[in-house]
Formats: structure tokens, sequence, C-alpha cells
């Protein structure tokens, strides 16, 4: 297995990637937020339809199993986003960081002395 040996984030491809998948989210005409509740109100639709107890049941007891994982989706990808910006602004606040460190350690340093000839 290869070892990283440095990381080469781009701040504003990441930035727009996370804006693009923030908008599958929660765009409220077919974003995933929607999406999921649209299952659940189809679902019991077709539970009416079916006109028929046991279906109505059936259907009911699978939104129930299959609300917490679907609810899910949608929690883990904004934590996700969330996570990955946070990662991203760590990783920007560390290169500042280590440029002012450099740049306090590089203001410290002083003239060199260069030696004339004949110096020992």
């Amino acid at each position: 297995m290869a070892l990283m040996s440095g990381w080469d984030i781009e701040p504003r491809g990441v930035g727009s990637i996370l804006i693009k998948v923030l908008g599958l989210v929660e765009d409220p005409d077919d974003g995933l937020e929607k999406v999921v509740g649209d299952v659940f109100k189809h679902v019991g639709e077709a539970g009416t339809a079916a006109m028929s107890e046991p279906i109505a049941t059936a259907l009911g007891e699978y939104a129930k199993y299959a609300e917490p994982q679907l609810n899910g989706m949608v929690s883990t990808t904004g934590r996700c986003v969330s996570g990955t910006y946070e990662a991203v602004k760590a990783y920007i606040d560390g290169d500042l960081e280590m440029a002012a460190e450099a740049q306090e350690k590089a203001a410290g340093v002083g003239v060199p002395r260069i030696p004339r000839l004949g110096d020992r």
C-alpha cells in the first residue's frame, strides 16, 4: 500500500461539489429530502387505493421499517457534507498557519554574513 506523501486539495473545487450535493439533497422540487417524504405519501396512497386492509397494513409496516433508513440517508449525507467542509477548512487554516510560521521564522533570520576573501 502506497503512503500519501502530501495533500493536494483545491478548496474551490471541493466547495463547488459540496454546493451541488447540498442542492441534490435540499432541492424543494426533487431533492433527496422531498423524495424521501414523497415515498411515505405514496405508500399511504397505495394502501388506500388497494382497498384491502391486509395490503394497507403491509404497506404501513413497510413504511415504519423503511423510514429510519431513508431518513438516515438524508442525515448521513448532511453529516458527510459538513465533515468535508470542516476538513477542508482545517486544511486551509493549517496552510495559513504554516505560511505564517514560515514568514515569522524568515523575518527573524537576519542578514547572512558573507565572508570576504581572506576572512576565516
